[in-house]
């Protein structure tokens, strides 16, 4: 077997998606709109979801007016039927599908002893088995295109760290990080790399007007708050979510949605040619639990 040392891709080619095409589900607001837009500046032609047509037809115009291209799709996360639909909409707009991001996700709270059969479902339902079979199908896609593909699971640090409130959702989160490194193994062969990134807590416009009107909790984690959350909700309203996030996270502020959006482009670019079935945390070190300064 000859082995030769590939030429070096060219600096300014590093981060280009030209001639790509991205799915991106969740894509028309918060992170997932970040993301689309990062797609969108490096050259690629996105296909994007969400559960609402005004959103999605907002994006769409924005992406137009910078030359851009991208379709919005109604789309259910839960649902297998749509998963197939959107990466059929995508071949059949684009010719093809290179990048896969399962942004989309939901996150009722809930307790274990608090926990219903319909709050369990509909997590797992989204957040798991909706982007297991999205990823399914775009690897399908891939494949038969021959040209290899990145697949992208966007986490959750609740995944890693016990978050009882969240019990389903890291859950949910859990299964989706052992379903990105079976198939970063089984999908290597066909030149598929799939890998995640997780973030923080990160703030987003929706959050802000939220937080602006009072309603941080609610509109985050729904309209139902269990009692586990009223604590967390009269602590938000005293002291502020920014504040307490910059407290805690050692780079002093909250994350951003291009700060998660710019570890997907890495991920989804030559610049990350040969990492495979890893996952980026990026929280300005929020998960770094040093006791030593938690009193400061």
């Amino acid at each position: 077997m000859n082995i030769s040392i590939p030429n070096p891709i060219a600096y300014d080619r590093m981060l280009s998606l030209e001639g790509k095409c991205a799915v991106v589900t969740g894509g028309s607001r918060g992170i997932g709109e970040a993301i689309v837009m990062r797609m969108v500046e490096a050259g690629a032609s996105v296909v994007m979801t969400g559960r609402g047509a005004e959103a999605l037809k907002r994006v769409e115009e924005k992406i137009t007016a910078m030359g851009g291209k991208a379709i919005g799709i109604q789309a259910d996360s839960s649902s297998v039927e749509d998963s197939k639909k959107v990466i059929d909409a995508a071949v059949e707009n684009f010719g093809r599908i290179d990048i896969l991001v399962n942004n989309a996700a939901v996150f009722p709270a809930s307790t274990a002893m608090e926990m219903t059969e319909e709050v369990w479902d509909k997590t797992f339902d989204t957040d798991t088995k909706g982007a297991f079979f999205l990823a399914k199908y775009a690897a399908e896609a891939m494949i038969t295109a021959g040209h290899g593909g990145r697949i992208i699971n966007i986490l959750s640090t609740a995944a890693f760290q016990v978050a009882s409130p969240l019990v389903a959702y890291g859950a949910a989160k859990a299964g989706l990080w052992y379903i990105t490194q079976a198939m970063a193994q089984e999908l290597a062969e066909h030149s598929i790399l799939v890998n995640a990134v997780t973030p923080g807590a990160t703030m987003t416009s929706e959050r802000l007007s939220a937080m602006s009107k009072g309603t941080m909790v609610e509109d985050v984690l729904g309209s139902k708050v269990p009692e586990s959350m009223k604590k967390l909700q009269s602590d938000l309203a005293e002291n502020g979510i920014v504040k307490m996030l910059s407290r805690i996270t050692p780079l002093g502020r909250p994350g951003y949605p291009d700060d998660i959006a710019n570890a997907v482009l890495f991920l989804a670019s030559d610049s990350a040619s040969y990492i495979n079935g890893v996952n980026i945390t990026v929280d300005g070190g929020q998960t770094l639990q040093n006791s030593k300064f938690h009193g400061v």
